[in-house]
């Protein structure tokens, strides 16, 4: 026991003479504040967490996109991806790549705009308010007139006064038997059932639209002109505008309250905001600002 004593001392003399060097201890001392450092700066940065319930929608957008659930691999790729997302964009941020940028601004005033016009919260309005609402603004939910007619065309391409002219010695012939077939060729339909007068307006133009309602039933009239010629036409049956009840258009009428709502809400909102803030523009007459 002696002698093992004896041959371990030299080992242990070493360990303690470099125990009492300072320099030993300053590099020990080093070594635990560098350690510390780095663990200290492990536990310091920021954090990326993407918790289950994201992670199970950036898969479903996948599902839907693919039509089929991701395999493990892509889904390591959907990590990766939304990881590399968002730590370009806090980097982007620190360094200040948000300022002066126009499509980010407007991007974010697009956001608080949306955030601030939750027509969830807006209060229901009583039969009253709706009433009186719909009574302001019933032309809006108001039928056209119908038509039900038919059109005998002569085309202008070889000039106005010659269609004009051909369509006239028509109307002396169409009551013969042979009348029905006097027009010229046209690529849109001859007769219309039941067609709506803003449709025919889109199609032949205002003049064409209101002759069909100033006419006289069952005979045919003319020259009506339009953007391709002339037309005789022939109005079978026509139903007068129609103003609906507010029972008939309600959940439309509700529609454009909540609309209308959310816009004076949103105004509000934008007016106090601007309190908020006091506003420079320079080089511009305050005509203008007005």
């Amino acid at each position: 026991m002696t002698e093992s004593l004896s041959k371990q001392s030299p080992v242990r003399a070493v360990i303690v003479r470099a125990g009492r060097e300072p320099l030993v201890h300053f590099l020990l001392i080093g070594a635990l504040l560098f350690v510390g450092v780095l663990v200290g700066r492990s536990l310091q940065r920021p954090v990326v967490r993407i918790d289950a319930q994201e992670l199970g929608q950036l898969a479903g957008y996948w599902s839907t996109q693919m039509q089929r659930d991701p395999t493990n691999e892509e889904l390591q790729g959907i990590i990766h991806e939304r990881v590399d997302e968002e730590v370009l964009a806090r980097e982007a941020l620190r360094l200040g790549l948000d300022k002066d940028d126009m499509i980010v601004r407007r991007r974010l005033a697009q956001k608080m705009t949306f955030a601030s016009e939750d027509t969830a919260n807006l209060p229901e309005p009583d039969e009253a308010v709706l009433k009186a609402f719909f009574e302001k603004t019933k032309a809006d939910y108001q039928a056209p007139p119908r038509v039900t007619f038919r059109h005998q065309f002569f085309n202008s391409d070889r000039g106005k006064d010659q269609a004009l002219a051909r369509a006239k010695l028509a109307l002396g012939k169409v009551a013969s038997p042979q009348g029905e077939s006097l027009g010229e060729p046209f690529l849109l339909p001859l007769s219309y059932s039941d067609a709506s007068l803003i449709d025919i307006n889109k199609d032949y133009g205002q003049d064409f639209a209101s002759a069909l309602i100033r006419v006289p039933l069952n005979q045919w009239s003319g020259p009506i002109a339009s953007a391709y010629g002339y037309h005789l036409i022939k109005v079978d049956s026509r139903i007068s505008a129609k103003t609906p009840t507010l029972d008939e258009v309600r959940p439309d009428v509700l529609a454009a309250y909540q609309e209308q709502a959310r816009k004076a809400r949103n105004a509000t909102f934008l007016a106090d905001l601007r309190k908020k803030y006091r506003i420079e523009i320079n080089g511009i007459p305050q005509t203008i600002l007005k």
